[in-house]
């Protein structure tokens, strides 16, 4: 790949010589593989010559990893790295936020340019925004990479209680997030961040998590046949939301607060819905952890 000068997000790069490299799970880069101090990077506009090794893959890095790139406090700022064939961290650079990365992505040629043939593509109908909403999951969670790739490997099926033929897709909504099981459709509302009101810390996230949760349904209906809502459903739905809201946790800055799922909702006493679900820290949950299935009931104040 051949860079000649560009605008780094935030005025941050590092760029990594990839003999003293670190591989990805292993122990982290030698000191002396990371290119110019962040001091001197700040300056905005870079001339820098393309690294040896061709960037063979892309991944968003722990805030605590020691190649993430920091803003003038010392702070670590979302990284996005790229990886050669042996998966060895050459190149990173830094971004405020998710939706300038997003910005960044659109126009970069390794990433951009042969997106109509990448994971997400086909399942985002050609929109560009929905696309790289796609990606950032992805990137963040790469976990979600078989779920996308085993939907779009079943462009179409046949409903036969409704003798129809459905194409998976995903619209914008202004309503409630949720997967339509009668049109194989995802309704992701890009605003919500709460599901029952944000009273528990698990009850707050960013709002691509609820279309990662949406995806698992969708996963669901066009991979394993489900053709009914039932609660049971909710259990894997959940288990792979946890992943996404721990790397939200791990590699995005103002997540810190940010919980695992523990179950689906709580109880109603009268008409207020009463948290059933004690907080969940991350020391606790591993990818292993099973959340808890609806509990919907009428509860009187004298019931225990």
């Amino acid at each position: 790949m051949s860079y000649a000068r560009l605008w780094f997000a935030l005025g941050l790069v590092c760029v990594l010589s990839i003999a003293p490299g670190r591989v990805r799970g292993q122990g982290p880069a030698a000191p002396d593989a990371i290119g110019p101090a962040a001091s001197d990077l700040a300056r905005g506009d870079l001339a820098l010559d393309a690294p040896d090794g061709a960037i063979a893959s892309y991944g968003f890095l722990d805030l605590d990893d020691p190649c993430a790139v920091r803003d003038a406090v010392g702070n670590a700022v979302l990284t996005f790295g790229g990886f050669d064939a042996n998966d060895r961290l050459i190149w990173v650079k830094g971004f405020e936020s998710i939706d300038a990365w997003r910005a960044y992505a659109g126009n970069d040629p390794g990433l951009a340019n042969d997106r109509a043939e990448q994971v997400g593509w086909a399942l985002s109908g050609g929109k560009e925004d929905i696309f790289w909403q796609l990606q950032a999951i992805l990137y963040l969670c790469p976990e979600y990479r078989n779920i996308m790739e085993s939907i779009e490997s079943r462009p179409s099926i046949y409903d036969g209680n409704r003798k129809t033929w459905l194409a998976p897709g995903i619209e914008l909504t202004g309503a409630d997030n949720r997967f339509d099981l009668s049109t194989a459709t995802v309704f992701w509302n890009p605003t919500v961040s709460s599901a029952a009101g944000g009273a528990q810390p698990w009850d707050r996230f960013p709002p691509l998590v609820a279309l990662a949760h949406e995806l698992v349904h969708a996963y669901q209906r066009l991979v394993e046949d489900e053709t009914t809502y039932t609660s049971s459903l909710q259990i894997p739905a959940m288990k792979a939301e946890n992943l996404i809201r721990h790397a939200f946790y791990r590699r995005v800055p103002g997540y810190r607060d940010i919980r695992p799922r523990p179950g689906n909702a709580g109880f109603y006493q009268g008409p207020m819905l009463q948290y059933l679900f004690d907080v969940v820290e991350w020391a606790d949950w591993s990818p292993s952890y099973v959340p808890l299935l609806d509990v919907f009931m009428e509860q009187g104040p004298g019931d225990p």
